[in-house]
């Protein structure tokens, strides 16, 4: 018996041994400059009967984009920067399931704060002919004149409030959904002030974060080995009662 526990052990220390010996596995992808099946865009609220004005223009290493909001209070007013990861409507969507990390390097003018929006897919709510329905992650990003590069923790996007009231959701089904990932969005911060120029130049956006796939297996590998002694246990318990 105490053979078979001095082997479990040893067997459990080189697992411990391996798994620290293994090299971190990063996850890393680029949201802009855009990949293979990707596309950048931008919107605004023409079609809604609003007037807002925005200029746009794309190469591999420059989004601009440019946006004075309807002037007209009794007017919708909203435009916004599109990267989108399944622009064809066929579910393309990406795996952010380890992203911890947004990172951001633009140039901006004209505002002090832009909103940030990732998109998800979302099984029990999203209607693919209605971008609207995908599943909101939001964070606000104060930004400065000129030059921002922004680290965002994944942990500080939240679903907001009108996104609930919006669609009619319930408020139980608030799972983020980070295993479909379908566009980013940049849009004007909720204090922009209707009428007035800004400017974001996009230089680059990428997600990062790190892979748990080997503490998995570590956890896996340590389930096992104490069923197995668990099991061990038992017979040898059980054959004590029976003798005695």
């Amino acid at each position: 018996m105490k053979k078979s526990y001095t082997i479990l052990g040893i067997i459990a220390i080189l697992v411990l041994v391996i798994y620290n010996a293994l090299p971190e596995k990063r996850f890393a992808e680029n949201v802009f400059p855009v990949g293979e099946g990707m596309k950048v865009s931008a919107y605004d609220d023409n079609s809604a009967g609003g007037t807002s004005v925005v200029q746009f223009g794309a190469s591999d290493s420059l989004a601009s984009f440019q946006c004075a909001l309807s002037a007209e209070e009794k007017k919708p007013a909203w435009c916004g920067l599109v990267f989108d990861f399944d622009p064809s409507g066929e579910k393309k969507f990406h795996n952010w399931t380890f992203v911890d990390t947004i990172h951001l390097e633009f140039d901006v003018s004209g505002t002090d704060e832009v909103n940030l929006k990732v998109w998800a897919f979302d099984p029990d709510v999203t209607q693919l002919e209605r971008p609207e329905t995908y599943r909101l992650l939001l964070k606000e990003i104060p930004v400065k004149p000129g030059h921002n590069k922004v680290d965002v923790p994944f942990e500080q996007f939240y679903i907001p409030d009108f996104w609930y009231s919006d669609l009619g959701v319930k408020r139980s089904l608030n799972r983020p959904h980070h295993e479909s990932i379908a566009r980013v969005e940049i849009s004007a911060g909720w204090k922009q002030p209707r009428g007035k120029n800004f400017v974001v130049n996009v230089r680059e956006i990428s997600a990062t974060g790190v892979s748990n796939a080997p503490s998995s297996i570590v956890i896996f590998i340590f389930l096992g080995l104490m069923i197995v002694a668990i099991g061990r246990r038992h017979p040898v318990k059980e054959s004590n009662e029976k003798n005695g």
